[in-house]
C-alpha cells in the first residue's frame, strides 16, 4: 500500500486492479496459460508511464498492439506469431478477407513500433492445447516479411529449474 500511494496518484484504482488480477490468476495452475489468456484481452487500460521523452533503459513495457498505436520503443518483441493466435483463429475459421486484412494491418502497426530491434517469436509446439501437444504453424503474415531482414534463431527448451516449473 505504501508503494502504491507513493508511486501512483490513482493508488486505490491500482490496488483494485491488482486484487482483480490476483483473483483472475487464481483460476490458473500454469503461468503460461494465464499469460496466453491475458494476451488475448484487448480491453485492458494502459497506465501512463511518465515522460515519453525520458530514456527507458530500466523498464519493460507490456502492451497490446491496440495500446501501442502511436508509441515506439527501442526493442519490440512480438510473441505467439502462429496461425490461430495472430491472425486470430476465429478470423481464419470465418474465412473473412476484410477481417484478415485488419489483422494484417495490426501486424504492420506492431512491426513499426520498434526503433532499433524487432523480435518476431513463435513456439514450435503448444504444450497446453486441450488436445495435447500441437505443432504450431508460423503466422502466415511472416511469409510476407522480407527475408533479407531476418536472422533466424532456434532457441531450445532447456529449463534450468526442472520440469516442475511451468515455463
Amino acid at each position: 500500500d505504501d508503494y502504491l500511494r507513493a508511486t501512483f496518484d490513482n493508488s486505490d484504482s491500482r490496488r483494485s486492479d491488482l486484487e482483480q488480477l490476483s483473483e483472475y490468476a487464481g483460476n490458473f495452475t500454469d503461468i503460461l496459460e494465464l499469460l496466453q489468456q491475458l494476451s488475448l484481452m484487448s480491453s485492458v487500460d494502459g497506465e501512463p508511464t511518465g515522460d515519453r521523452n525520458e530514456p527507458d533503459d530500466e523498464k519493460v513495457t507490456l502492451s497490446s498492439i491496440h495500446q501501442a498505436k502511436g508509441l515506439e520503443w527501442k526493442a519490440v518483441f512480438l510473441i505467439w506469431l502462429v496461425d490461430g493466435q495472430f491472425p486470430n483463429g476465429r478470423i481464419l475459421d470465418a474465412d473473412d478477407q476484410d477481417m484478415l486484412e485488419e489483422e494484417r494491418r495490426l501486424f504492420y502497426v506492431a512491426l513499426t513500433r520498434a526503433k532499433d530491434e524487432l523480435y518476431l517469436t513463435y513456439p514450435m509446439m503448444n504444450p497446453k492445447s486441450y488436445s495435447g501437444d500441437v505443432i504450431c504453424k508460423p503466422s502466415q503474415f511472416l511469409d510476407d516479411f522480407p527475408q533479407d531482414l531476418v536472422e533466424e534463431w532456434n532457441v531450445g527448451n532447456d529449463n534450468p529449474w526442472g520440469d516442475d516449473v511451468p515455463f
